[in-house]
């Protein structure tokens, strides 16, 4: 089930380079394309931070996860209100960092390899696709 959920969640972000490069238009729906994207992988950031938080309240880490997680949820927040390269920038750092905590955690055995591997492979397919957004888009 966690594996469908994950991956449903990643269409979205597959979705957007996609449709920008084949159908030429930036809207969809008479909205944003950019911001239905930058908008729903802040979202997304701010939920694997939200899971972070969870351990740090319910299991014992060396990292101070409240802390970086508020950090990463804000620099997310914060890539809506840049230009488009400037928050993909924001929004592949926190992914990245986010997955170098991931790896602490899995290391001190308090987040399942599994849920690693399957975490890698989605926040793979999301910064790959927003990179080909801000190439397409620019």
């Amino acid at each position: 089930m966690a594996a469908i959920l994950t991956y449903s969640g990643v269409l979205p972000f597959l979705f957007s380079p996609c449709y920008r490069l084949f159908s030429g238009n930036s809207t969809l729906f008479g909205l944003d394309l950019q911001i239905l994207l930058m908008a729903y992988g802040a979202v997304i950031v701010a939920f694997i931070a939200g899971i972070h938080w969870g351990i740090f309240l319910f299991r014992q880490s060396s990292l101070n996860l409240f802390l970086h997680s508020n950090v990463i949820a804000l620099l997310a927040w914060l890539s809506l209100l840049s230009t488009l390269l400037c928050g993909v920038m924001l929004l592949v750092f926190c992914f990245l960092y986010l997955l170098c905590i991931d790896t602490v955690l899995v290391r001190q055995q308090l987040l399942e390899s599994w849920f690693y591997r399957l975490r890698v492979h989605a926040s793979a397919l999301a910064l790959l696709s927003l990179l080909s957004y801000a190439v397409i888009a620019l």
